[in-house]
């Protein structure tokens, strides 16, 4: 997935903006192209004419985004990179696949998406990744049958009928997984000088479900400095869907608590940054180099950048991120 994949070499930028900017302008044409041509590549999917496209509108569907879909889609709309971060845009949580407590820190769209038109996306061409990977995804994951059973896709129409891949289209989900993946390392580094950022909630979550006010060592009624009032106490959450009501919780503590203390108060600030061709040029030098591509990924697991919510403060530590039983050792 380097630059060469793409088709056009790595740029040495010289100096003068005028052509920087062609090169930026070159360089990430040519990428969100080839993400676009292979959205489409080897498939045999199509959406249903009457869906109503719930997964846009929906906020329990929520859809990370890199900095690389931030950039091209701020070119494509003739927008600034901050303007369209601060209206479309937000850092969130996500759940990880190996652990329940943990939540991976991440860019993703505000919703419902304000991209949509008439039931249409007005950014089709350089929509994200994971709006082009799904629902053909979970195929690929093995995940399909199972996740159509989950209530929250009731209303897609995708997700009640029969979906296969051929092998020449699970080589091109492979591909646009890996592109996926490059992007996310590549922009977690970007902001936070690392590969993916996590939080392990593992001492906050029973306090927050159980409705106390003096939660995680917060005192009851106060609050952390530059940072909202804890939310009021909840009643008892139904043992049917313990988990997106967990996840809703930490996802309002997070931005009522964690998101405007470092390093996530910088993120807006360093996003704001890349008004500038020289910095965007910088990222995207970053997205072409390898060996820092490999060195994030090797690190994404055994080394991963975890903070842990105690007494009230954040701690950050390395930490492998896999459970014991998905470790190997020679």
């Amino acid at each position: 997935m380097g630059g060469g994949q793409v088709g056009v070499c790595d740029p040495l930028l010289p100096p003068t903006k005028s052509v920087m900017e062609a090169n930026i302008r070159e360089w990430l044409a040519a990428y969100v192209d080839r993400r676009a041509r292979l959205a489409s590549e080897a498939s045999e999917f199509q959406c249903d004419q009457d869906c109503a496209r719930p997964g846009c509108k929906s906020p329990d569907m929520q859809v990370p985004v890199s900095l690389v879909d931030i950039v091209a889609t701020a070119r494509h709309r003739g927008e600034s990179v901050s303007a369209l971060y601060r209206c479309h845009y937000v850092l969130g949580l996500f759940y990880n696949d190996t652990d329940y407590c943990l939540r991976t820190v991440s860019l993703k769209l505000q919703k419902p998406c304000l991209f949509l038109a008439e039931d249409l996306c007005s950014l089709y061409p350089v929509r994200p990744l994971p709006c082009m990977l799904f629902p053909e995804v979970l195929v690929h994951r093995g995940t399909f049958e199972e996740q159509a059973k989950n209530e929250q896709f009731r209303d897609y129409l995708c997700m009640h009928r029969a979906l296969t891949i051929t092998p020449d289209r699970a080589r091109v989900l492979s591909t646009l997984r890996k592109m996926l993946e490059r992007e996310s390392l590549v922009t977690s580094y970007y902001l936070f000088g690392q590969g993916l950022c996590h939080i392990d909630f593992t001492e906050l979550i029973p306090e927050l479900l159980s409705g106390k006010r003096g939660e995680a060592g917060v005192p009851a009624g106060s609050k952390l400095p530059g940072a909202a009032s804890l939310p009021e106490p909840r009643p008892d959450l139904s043992e049917e869907k313990p988990a997106p009501a967990t996840h809703q919780v930490l996802e309002e503590f997070f931005q009522g608590h964690i998101a405007g203390h470092p390093p996530f108060a910088a993120v807006s600030e360093k996003i704001a940054g890349l008004d500038s061709s020289e910095a965007q040029a910088q990222f995207l030098k970053s997205m072409q180099d390898d060996r820092l591509y490999k060195k994030l990924r090797q690190h994404s697991d055994d080394r991963a950048l975890v903070f842990r919510f105690t007494n009230g403060r954040l701690k950050p530590m390395r930490r492998a991120v896999l459970p014991a039983e998905y470790k190997f050792y020679a």
